[in-house]
């Protein structure tokens, strides 16, 4: 079995430290595939690295897709709020369920990110299951394990940052949550914040829940 590790980056400098962690950890045959978009091309080792040809992290992760040769696969964030060794445990569940989701906010789970952060993070997971009507504490998350089964049955069409809360929703499949500690960026300067760039994602991500729940109106009629 190949685990492949999709991670979309733009200017994170400490993307091979994050690399080396994997490497280390991963013992299971899996291979690492890193979709830039950054200023400069960053130089990285154990790793596969291709070049961004579309916006947002959404997008990133369905050029990832196209390369990634495993039966499993799984999707990260490149600045080190995602653990290696929350993978490892996610990737354990992974045998029971279809999509295991690495979660802030069931019992265990952590966040160090900041209290407005956080407030948000529970404010669109709230909007998610009431638009939506699914049963998941943290549908936000961007930490992701899936069987490359999963992806058969529908056809990605991100919008801005949040893309699995699309598969979840249109995979209708088995989906487990393990607890994670979401740690502070590493380094470098977060792409989404209380700014403009912040505003846009929040109308997106309103703007896909609404899309996600008004398809499936139109399909019943």
């Amino acid at each position: 079995m190949l685990i492949s590790i999709i991670i979309p980056i733009k200017d994170e400098p400490s993307i091979q430290e994050i690399i080396d962690e994997l490497n280390k950890i991963i013992k299971q045959n899996h291979e690492i595939i890193i979709v830039d978009k950054s200023t400069f091309r960053p130089e990285v080792r154990g790793a596969n690295i291709v070049d961004q040809k579309s916006d947002g992290l959404g997008n990133a992760f369905v050029e990832g897709l196209s390369y990634a040769k495993g039966d499993i696969i799984a999707l990260m964030d490149g600045d080190g709020s995602h653990r290696p060794q929350d993978l490892l445990n996610m990737l354990g569940k992974i045998e029971e369920s279809e999509i295991v989701l690495g979660s802030k906010l069931v019992e265990g789970g952590v966040s160090n990110d900041t209290t407005g952060r956080r407030i948000i993070t529970l404010f669109f997971a709230w909007l998610a299951r009431a638009i939506l009507w699914i049963d998941i504490k943290d549908p936000m998350t961007g930490f992701m394990v899936a069987r490359w089964d999963v992806f058969k049955r529908f056809k990605l069409e991100p919008k801005g940052f949040k893309v699995v809360i699309e598969m979840v929703y249109k995979s209708k499949a088995k989906v487990t949550e393990v607890p994670i500690l979401f740690r502070e960026r590493k380094a470098g300067i977060s792409k989404v914040g209380f700014n403009l760039k912040g505003a846009r994602e929040i109308f997106l991500i309103i703007m896909l829940l609404l899309e996600l729940k008004w398809g499936r109106i139109i399909g019943r009629w």
